[in-house]
Order: structure tokens, then C-alpha cells, then sequence
């Protein structure tokens, strides 16, 4: 009874100085600068002006996106899609049912 207790006191022992010697050497994580606000608007704008969807990019917030961020781009998607539909209704002016 007394070889268990000991092996779980030592088992917490290693466990204990393990998280110690793994946060001391490797940290706690780097945290990424914020996103210049702006900066980050004008850089959708243009990537989804030039249809480079993947080069979309949000600040992450904790709990998801930043909401002005991805309601700027869908306003912007919703712009280029009004502007698209008028080119095509002016190529072709009988309408197709």
C-alpha cells in the first residue's frame, strides 16, 4: 500500500516539474500583434476587388471574427455582384426565362 502511494506522490512530483521545465524552455505561446483596422479593410477591398477571396483576412476575436470586418467584405462581395449583373444586363438587354 505504501509502494502506491508513493509512485502517485512521485508521479505527481514528475508531472508537476515537467509543466515547469516544458513552460520554462518552450513558453507560454507568442501572441500576434492586432491588425491595423484600416489597413485590414482596404486589403480585403482590394483582394476581393481582384477576386482573390483566399486572400481574405479577419482578426480573430474571442468569439469568432470580427463582425465589422466580415460585414464590410459581404457589403463589398454584394457591390461587385450588383455591379456584375449590371455589365451583363447591358451585353444583353432581351431578358432569358
Amino acid at each position: 500500500m505504501l509502494s502506491w502511494l508513493l509512485l502517485i506522490v512521485l508521479l505527481a512530483a514528475f508531472v508537476v516539474l515537467g509543466v515547469w521545465f516544458w513552460g520554462s524552455v518552450f513558453g507560454r505561446g507568442e501572441l500576434l500583434e492586432p491588425l491595423d483596422p484600416q489597413e485590414t479593410l482596404e486589403a480585403n477591398r482590394h483582394a476581393v476587388g481582384a477576386g482573390r477571396i483566399d486572400d481574405v483576412q479577419f482578426e480573430l476575436v474571442p468569439r469568432g471574427y470580427r463582425p465589422e470586418q466580415v460585414d464590410d467584405v459581404i457589403a463589398h462581395l454584394t457591390w461587385r455582384l450588383n455591379e456584375a449583373e449590371e455589365q451583363l444586363s447591358r451585353l444583353s438587354p432581351e431578358k432569358i426565362d
